[in-house]
């Protein structure tokens, strides 16, 4: 199902377009506590940052990552992609 997401939006997309995600991410430096409430918020399609960007890899040539600990004000790490 993500996988036909990417590639609906990319098919969307104007040639100069981007599609921008933010997400729950699993990463190593993240506290115990933000990756069990990642895990009970939408823990059943969470990704590591790798399978964001595999998944982003077969649908768009150009990715950028950002990974974020700092966005809320509870333990929450958020991965923030651009695709193009």
């Amino acid at each position: 199902e993500a996988l036909q997401l990417f590639r609906l939006a990319q098919s969307a997309l104007k040639p100069e377009g981007r599609l921008i995600t933010l997400d729950g991410v699993y990463t190593n430096d993240q506290s115990r506590l933000a990756r069990w409430i990642i895990s009970k918020d939408r823990g059943q399609f969470v990704r590591t940052e790798e399978g964001y960007s595999l998944l982003a890899r077969q649908v768009f040539s150009n990715n950028q990552i950002v990974i974020r600990h700092d966005l809320l004000w509870i333990p929450y790490t958020h991965i923030i992609m651009e695709c193009s």
